[in-house]
């Protein structure tokens, strides 16, 4: 949760025009699938600095470099572990949604970049007492551009889920049946969410509520700045 806050302002920020200092030196996996194509090679806190050389900071560049090949192939990933930096060679696998889309078998998350350094230029607190997870990355980022003096709802009622990347890409999350319902009895007009089986979720369960699917911050302002 703190690491999405941070996040979040970060991205809000840099779209105002701050120059926002990031350091990442890679993507961080969460967890491996024990019967995917990294088992055995890869390991939970293990960070893919690199694939075939070119630098992963972050799990949307992570995602579009293993996406370059097609299934079957090998891509070499260049991985940082207990301090040390090795080269691990993973066959990748089809995506058992998309055939045709590569995967290496593991979970990642923006939020889970423990090693990445953010510079804010401005001070952000946001307290949400017990709240946990990275979930609120979207609504972070538009809750600091509106703090700032920037009309970002445009008189709209609006309710945000979706995990912030340091790019500013929206990626889904999880429990979006129980956070639409909730979106809808606390009033909101507009549900924004991520794009996919996400908004394709939200979708079943938002009654009257309009729900947008996003895929980047830049996107959320631009269609909540266009509604009518």
């Amino acid at each position: 949760m703190a690491q999405s806050q941070e996040i979040g302002a970060a991205v809000a920020l840099k779209e105002l025009g701050y120059r926002v200092p990031i350091k990442s030196p890679g993507t961080v996996i969460a967890d491996v699938n024990p019967k995917g194509p990294s088992a055995g090679k890869l390991r939970a806190n293990d960070t893919i600095a690199a694939v075939d050389g070119h630098p992963t900071p972050s799990l949307p560049a992570l995602r579009r470099q293993i996406t370059r090949h097609r299934p079957g192939q090998s891509v070499a990933l260049t991985v940082r572990r207990d301090g040390t930096v090795r080269r691990v060679d993973v066959k990748t696998a089809p995506d058992p949604q998309d055939k045709q889309r590569s995967i290496i078998g593991v979970l990642t998350s923006c939020a889970l970049q423990t090693p990445t350094k953010i510079s804010l230029p401005v001070p952000v607190h946001i307290d949400l007492g017990q709240v946990g997870g990275p979930s609120a990355g979207l609504a972070f980022a538009l809750d600091v551009a509106e703090k700032l003096g920037h009309d970002v709802d445009h008189g709209h009622r609006v309710v945000a889920t979706g995990e912030m990347c340091i790019d500013g890409s929206v990626i889904p999350v999880g429990g979006l049946k129980q956070k639409t319902i909730g979106a809808r009895r606390a009033g909101a007009d507009v549900f924004l969410v991520p794009a996919g089986e996400n908004a394709q979720e939200a979708r079943r369960y938002a009654g009257n509520m309009r729900v947008i699917p996003v895929h980047t911050y830049r996107q959320a302002l631009h269609v909540l700045a266009t509604l009518n």
